[in-house]
């Protein structure tokens, strides 16, 4: 790994394993946005950039992206007016963060093996896990201890104070909430909230397990085997419902190829995982716990009439290119009168294009704009499902998470870079199977 510091891709090496450091200094979100910046001036000094096939469905999607700063001020029949720059930053903010998943998947399919290798980005997300985990225990056992980033005493109060700002450079531990009947802290360390914090859990955990190949020796691979036994606690502290079905899904996707390949001593290990992990919890008040959630939906009803609002008014008002970002509606779900009420707390709505990923699409680029995005995701996994190798294998499950969590968690963020690491790795291994296809052909014509 130190090797890959002289080269090309010491942006993402020095990103991904200096992240505590990164965290404690304030960079752990923004930082995703600074790393493509170096990354993105090495891909523009190259002669030729290669794109992955379907890649003129993302440019249009980008486009679309572009466009909606058009309609970002068009007045919306029961939404709030909201005049001057708010709405252009939010837009701004979430199509930084598309060009910079953008130049991750880029410079990933164009960098060679021994640039960097393919080994060495499984690690480093690995290592990302890893810290996810600590974040989880550190955000249940030490939650109360708060402390600000270097960034934070560094910038003046005026900037630092700013709510949206603050919630990206705060290193915070977890989200104290009460959604099962009294305040209970959810980890979220070291993202910026508890969904975030599940969110890439879900997403880095197939990393994880793919770099236990990678182990050199037999202890190695049972330390990394027992860690992920360890890794499960944070997942129920974590309260995060979301989290847990992908999870299931996961394992459930991974049963089914593992068996269809004919793989059956890995199918009776994340069996045995299973059972393990099903006994950890009937053992430990963790059971209890998890089951007090599922008996408290606490905000379903809510994302319900959001997700029914923000449908409606796109196919009324603009079902092509959406409205470029997320808007206030004018009255609470439950009276004229806007905002909360003392006896309901909850009914002030979040914005209209929030709660999830897959409705944020929805609404700020239209159905366009998301059938694209989905498309081309979806096309790109194609190579995971076709391939024999192991790494396009693995690539499948953290887009498989990604598209469980998709309607319920805001994903524009670093579970999007996530996403086109995997992406872009996955786009690497099937450009070498066409080398290699490419190469016998041509040992065989001559």
């Amino acid at each position: 790994m130190l090797s890959t510091l002289r080269g090309p891709a010491w942006p993402i090496v020095v990103f991904f394993a200096g992240f505590p450091l990164w965290w404690l200094l304030g960079f752990s979100t923004i930082g995703f946005l600074l790393m493509a910046i170096p990354l993105g001036f090495q891909l523009l000094k190259r002669r030729n950039i290669a794109v992955p096939r379907g890649f003129g469905v993302w440019l249009l999607f980008l486009c679309i992206l572009v466009i909606g700063v058009l309609v970002l001020w068009v007045p919306v029949p029961g939404l709030v007016s909201e005049p001057g720059l708010g709405r252009l930053l939010s837009w701004s903010y979430r199509l930084l963060w598309f060009l910079a998943g953008t130049v991750v998947l880029l410079y990933l399919g164009n960098t060679t093996e021994k640039q960097l290798p393919t080994r060495v980005v499984v690690q480093l997300m690995a290592w990302l896990f890893a810290i996810t985990v600590v974040g989880g225990y550190a955000g249940r056992f030490f939650y109360q201890y708060d402390f600000p980033s270097l960034l934070e005493v560094v910038l003046p109060n005026s900037i630092a104070s700013n709510v949206f700002l603050n919630n990206q450079i705060h290193p915070g531990l977890a989200q104290v909430q009460n959604i099962i009947g009294f305040e209970t802290p959810r980890p979220m360390a070291p993202f910026q909230y508890a969904n975030s914090w599940g969110a890439n859990y879900g997403m880095l955990l197939p990393f994880f397990a793919l770099a236990v190949r990678y182990a050199r020796t037999r202890p190695g691979r049972i330390g990394l085997l027992l860690f992920l036994v360890a890794a499960l606690p944070p997942v129920v502290f974590s309260l995060n419902r979301g989290l847990w079905l992908g999870l299931v899904v996961l394992m459930a996707t991974a049963a089914v190829i593992l068996a269809v390949r004919g793989n059956w001593t890995a199918v009776i290990s994340l069996a045995a995982f299973g059972v393990v992990s099903y006994v950890l919890l009937m053992l430990t008040p963790l059971l209890e716990l998890l089951e007090t959630r599922l008996a408290n939906p606490h905000s379903d009803e809510g994302r319900s009439r959001l997700v029914e609002l923000t449908i409606r008014t796109t196919i009324e008002h603009s079902p092509i290119i959406g409205f470029g970002s997320p808007r206030a509606r004018q009255a609470n779900f439950f009276s004229l009168a806007a905002g909360a009420t003392a006896d309901c707390r909850q009914c002030s709505p979040p914005q209209l294009g929030t709660q999830g990923t897959l409705w944020l699409l929805v609404f700020t680029t239209g159905f366009l704009g998301a059938a694209l995005f989905i498309y081309f995701v979806s096309r790109r996994l194609v190579p995971a499902l076709t391939l024999r190798d192991p790494v396009a294998t693995a690539m499948l499950f953290p887009a498989v998470f990604f598209a469980c969590v998709l309607p319920v968690y805001d994903l524009v963020s670093s579970p999007l870079i996530i996403l086109m690491v995997t992406l872009g790795l996955l786009w690497r291994c099937e450009r070498q199977d066409g080398f290699r296809a490419h190469r016998s052909t041509e040992r065989i014509s001559t």
